[in-house]
């Protein structure tokens, strides 16, 4: 009888740890998804969605397959931009089996290369929420379905701050990537 408690609460203890894995495992995902963006690592990107995943991306937007037609669309509206940070905020996920649930609130912030579209403002901001359903396919989490949904947008007045920016890259070359962090990168 008492070895059967024990094995009971081994059981318990696994199942805690599994759900904390596959919550990590999730939340990894969505991290990717927003570094791969910013420092347009496409191949970062692709890791965040299965071959066959939609991604219904506000309005009449649907890219599918999501990875392949997401980056597409990005690159071109992506051209006249400085930098992008998508900042993810809260995440809650319902996991159920090797299928899970999750709404992560986001905020994206945009800048435009100074003339290169004089129509729009220097500096944008949106934020709402991405809906997702993950599935664990072959052992990995990725997300199969999305739908975003925009909640606000705004233009904010930019001045130039150049000197915050002598460091930041949108490619590999970004001190993020460095192993093992030495410091700043060289100026260009």
């Amino acid at each position: 009888m008492k070895g059967e408690g024990r094995v009971q609460e081994e059981d318990a203890f696994r199942r805690v740890v599994q759900e904390l894995a596959d919550r990590q495992a999730i939340l990894d995902c969505l991290n990717r998804y927003a570094r791969g963006l910013d420092r347009k690592d496409l191949d970062m990107l692709r890791s965040v969605f299965h071959p066959d995943a939609t991604d219904h991306h506000g309005g009449s937007i649907d890219y599918h397959p999501a990875a392949e037609a997401l980056i597409a669309d990005w690159q071109v509206r992506d051209a006249h931009r400085t930098f992008s940070q998508h900042l993810l905020i809260n995440t809650s996920i319902d996991l159920d089996g090797d299928v899970a649930h999750a709404e992560t609130y986001f905020q994206l912030i945009v800048g435009l290369k100074p003339g290169a579209r004089p129509d729009q403002p220097r500096l944008g901001l949106s934020g709402g929420r991405y809906v997702d359903r993950f599935e664990r396919r072959n052992g990995e989490w990725r997300i199969a379905r999305r739908v975003l949904i925009v909640e606000y947008e705004a233009a904010l007045d930019a001045r130039d701050r150049s000197h915050h920016l002598l460091w930041a890259r949108r490619s590999k070359e970004d001190p993020s990537y460095a192993r093992p962090l030495l410091g700043p990168p060289p100026t260009p």
